[in-house]
């Protein structure tokens, strides 16, 4: 109750922080709420409806809040804010328990404007909600409420500009569909009651963008099944692989899939979409066959995405049909397109075109059957686009033929694995060498790479590999190398590296080394652009393989030899390969062997110093420094013409300058450091000094404690003085005093012992008094009562006022005023006589007062002249 109690007191302050007085923290406050929302879910409700409400009704009157309202901040500014709050609260309550504490329902608007923002937030809360979006909420909620804005949008006493904004508001509300479909928790059970509204809203011209919309819902939905699908097929796998290994917390996680991965929900979920795949298919066909998906590229994609989805859940046998009447219209269109184009007849020339936008379409909607196809469709679709690889002029559907022999070898790897299929492709891609279109040569290395794969795979029997396939395939590979396409030069080297490593393992000992030298045939090239490509490809097979081969190690000289000769060309990107290749030598050949290179790397780096308009002097001036650190400064200034030694004086003095400057501020860094470990130990110095004055008291407390705690140590074994001459009065007020010693003193006896001091728990010596000062009864008073005195005289002597009012605390306070703080040296005024008098057991008679921190401050520096001031007055006056 008291939990619940203190639960309702927060509650209250939270609200009452986002009253218009708390603006300045908005931006603290609403982040605050959300989280709240986000923490508690659907406890959230009732405690904080007041907090939605409250946050609703500010985000409805952002825009009249006056500028000096809104802490500075725009309309907009504020109304992200509510809005990042209402939409925790729909990730925690859910849309429905959301509507009944804000409904955006209007009588006469359907949907209120004022609440129209809500949508918005709707869409975004749902897509991450943890809850999980519910179908339901959509075909009991959201679709009356769409039909209701459609229907109003038709009716005859509505105006135009009304009319738009209804439509407006049906298409804001068809938008929900996906976010809702991202999570979606309810296909089993609701998905059929949605199914034919769904088509329907797909082919209503009038609304062409619920077409999108609806299949974005529809794709999350078979996304979604497919993700848990592949869950539990994972752990099953962990079942079935790991069921020996006892590890807890994969125990843990698993009992969490269990409860969110329902294998026979999941089923059913599968079924009830499977149940609709016949109905959809045929349908998202014809709006592919409507578009030209090289011009309505993202819709296109939407549309065949989704298509690929529930052809994933249909039967094969509606999927085959399906494929074969693509095939069919495909070959119909590409035939009659090319019987139109060899006519040449102008009329035509629209009929060619509107031809190949039929086969593109075509083409793309077997693309998305592919995987979800038998072999024998798999190999029709090879016998149709084999010619298309042969003939460049159609650049977009050879593009796509090799992309749909990219897609038979990522689905269907028993393609490639009959050793029949493997040759015809091989000499397919070699004849179509100089027919590629550069659209196309993305997709040409992909299917190279596959084909390379393929055949490491195969046994080395019939040299297919080195007589056909990488002879004839290596000068475009290195061409490629030098594509505009980062994508394709990145696929070229990859397919580069596996060329060698496939001749390397079909011939260990000479393989790599053929390969190299067919890569140091292009270097002969008429082109300097081919020239370029080669040193490009030789440097990437040295830093693959340079350092684990020896043969390349071997040979590494010679080719630095070799391409060295290219340094006097006039070709730049020629330069820029060598230069490259050249750093690479430098970094793998040892010193002895890269020695000999010196004069012929020096004199060819100095040709394009001064002649490259700045082109490669970074890069020469790189390489200089590297060869100035690996054989010294005069070393290389031996080689370098008197004319150009300036550059090598140059590059020795912005060296020493570098380091100089590293090292200056490599001591900087250190000072600063040392100075700031300084002034941290000074703070701290000085926060301990600010402390002293409210601690002083209670040094003095402990000091008296110490004094208390020695004094009972020592009264431990009590004994009575006696005197053989003496007769011990116990009725004298004195005797406790003059006739009762501590038993470790001793007697009379041992005054004059040679023992040692004792010695405290701090180290210092307890010497004892003498035998005269304990047996004078009337010098000295109670033990207790001295030691009270002593502290009484330190609070004084430290400016503290021992006979002022107490706090709670029990520690006094310390009075303002010159006179109450130290001793001003009233206590040694004479009674009798003018001046002062010096007095047994007190200090010479002076004015003594504390050197208080806090008085250095500015806003004591009234006080400070008041206290200094005070006594040096006096003194004054006395002269």
């Amino acid at each position: 109750e008291g939990t619940l109690v203190d639960l309702a007191r927060v509650l209250a302050s939270l609200q009452s922080l986002t009253s218009l007085r708390f603006q300045g923290a908005w931006n603290h406050i609403f982040p605050l709420l959300a989280e709240l929302f986000r923490f508690y879910g659907p406890a959230s409700r009732p405690a904080l409806e007041p907090i939605l409400v409250t946050c609703c009704e500010l985000h409805e009157a952002a825009d009249q809040l006056p500028q000096q309202q809104q802490g500075g901040k725009s309309a907009q500014a504020l109304s992200q804010l509510f809005a990042l709050a209402a939409g925790a609260a729909v990730e925690a309550l859910g849309p429905r328990a959301f509507l009944e504490i804000v409904p955006i329902d209007h009588p006469t608007e359907i949907v209120s404007e004022q609440r129209a923002w809500l949508l918005p937030v709707f869409r975004d809360a749902l897509r991450v909600s943890k809850r999980g979006g519910e179908l339901g909420f959509f075909a009991d909620v959201v679709l009356p409420m769409a039909r209701a804005c459609e229907a109003g949008a038709r009716e005859s006493n509505v105006t135009p500009l009304q009319a738009k904004k209804l439509q407006t508001r049906a298409i804001q509300l068809w938008t929900l569909f996906p976010s809702v479909c991202a999570r979606a928790v309810d296909i089993d059970t609701h998905f059929k009651k949605i199914a034919k509204v769904l088509a329907s809203a797909m082919a209503d011209k009038r609304y062409p963008e619920l077409r999108l919309a609806v299949c974005q819902g529809l794709q999350a939905l078979v996304k979604r099944t497919r993700a848990l699908q592949k869950s539990v097929a994972r752990r099953y796998h962990r079942e079935t692989e790991d069921a020996e290994v006892e590890d807890v917390e994969e125990e843990v996680e698993d009992d969490n899939e269990e409860e969110q991965l329902d294998e026979a929900k999941l089923a059913r979920d599968r079924a009830a979409l499977a149940k609709y795949s016949g109905r959809y298919v045929p349908l998202l066909l014809s709006f592919v066959e409507e578009l030209d998906p090289e011009k309505d590229t993202e819709r296109a994609q939407v549309l065949l995405d989704t298509l690929e989805g529930f052809a994933s859940l249909a039967e094969a046998e509606l999927i085959g049909t399906t494929f074969k009447k693509v095939m069919q219209k495909l070959l119909e269109a590409t035939t009659e397109a090319k019987r139109v184009e060899t006519e040449g007849a102008g009329s035509n020339s629209k009929r060619a075109v509107k031809l190949r936008q039929i086969s593109h379409a075509q083409m793309a909607l077997a693309l998305a059957l592919l995987a979800h196809v038998d072999d024998a469709n798999v190999a029709l679709l090879y016998r149709v686009i084999k010619p298309y690889l042969l003939d460049d002029a159609d650049a977009p559907m050879q593009k796509r033929s090799y992309a749909a022999l990219v897609a038979i070898c990522d689905s269907h790897p028993k393609f490639l694995s009959e050793e029949s299929q493997l040759q015809d492709l091989t000499r397919a891609i070699c004849e179509s060498l100089l027919t590629c279109s550069v659209p196309a040569k993305k997709m040409r290395l992909r299917v190279l790479a596959h084909l390379i794969r393929a055949l490491q795979a195969q046994p080395a029997t019939d040299g297919l590999a080195e007589k056909e396939l990488v002879p004839n395939l290596v000068g475009e590979i290195m061409l490629c190398t030098k594509e505009a396409n980062g994508k394709a030069r990145e696929a070229a080297f990859e397919l580069l590296v596996a060329m060698a490593m496939l001749l390397r393992a079909r011939d260990p000992q000479n393989g790599l080394m053929e390969f190299i030298q067919m890569v140091l045939g292009g270097l002969a090239a008429r082109t300097p652009h081919m020239r370029s490509a080669a040193v490009i490809c030789l440097s990437r097979l040295v830093f693959e393989f340079g350092r684990e081969d020896p043969a390349i190690a071997q040979a590494m000289p010679a080719l630095l030899k070799t391409v060295l000769m290219l340094l006097h060309e006039k070709a730049r990107e020629v330069i820029k390969s060598v230069i490259g290749f050249m750093k690479l030598g430098i970094a793998v050949l040892p010193k002895d062997q890269l020695e000999q290179f010196l004069p012929d790397i020096i004199n060819g780096l100095l040709v394009w110093i001064g002649e490259s308009k700045n082109r490669f002097r970074a890069k020469t001036r790189i390489i200089l420094i590297k060869l100035c650190r690996k054989f010294g400064y005069e070393h290389v200034a031996a080689l370098v013409p008197e004319e150009d030694r300036a550059l090598i004086r140059h590059i020795k003095k912005t060296k020493e300058r570098e380091d100089k400057k590293k090292s200056e501020l490599a001591a900087e860094a250190a000072e600063r450091r040392a100075a700031k470990k300084n002034r941290d130990a000074f703070e701290e110095f000085m926060a301990d000094s600010d402390d002293e004055g409210d601690d002083d008291e209670a040094a003095a407390m402990q000091v008296l404690k110490r004094k208390k705690d020695l004094h009972k140590k020592n009264k431990g074994g009590k004994v009575i003085r006696e005197d053989e001459d003496d007769i011990v009065d116990f009725l004298d007020d004195n005797a406790a005093v003059k006739n009762i010693f501590s038993a470790q003193k001793g007697g009379k006896d041992d005054d004059d012992s040679d023992d040692e001091f004792q010695m405290t728990k701090d180290g210092r010596m307890i010497i004892p008094g003498g035998e005269d000062d304990d047996m004078e009864g009337g010098s000295d008073s109670d033990d207790e009562d001295k030691i009270k005195q002593d502290v009484a005289s330190q609070l004084q002597r430290m400016g503290l006022n021992n006979n002022g009012k107490n706090d709670k605390n029990g520690r006094s306070k310390r009075k303002r005023g010159g006179d109450d703080d130290g001793s001003n040296g009233r206590e040694y005024r004479a009674k009798k006589a003018g001046g002062d008098i010096k007095k047994k057991g007190k200090l010479e008679p002076y004015a003594y007062i504390p050197l208080d921190p806090k008085l250095m401050a500015k806003r004591n520096k009234r006080e400070a002249v008041t206290r200094y001031g005070g006594n040096v007055g006096k003194r004054r006056g006395k002269k």
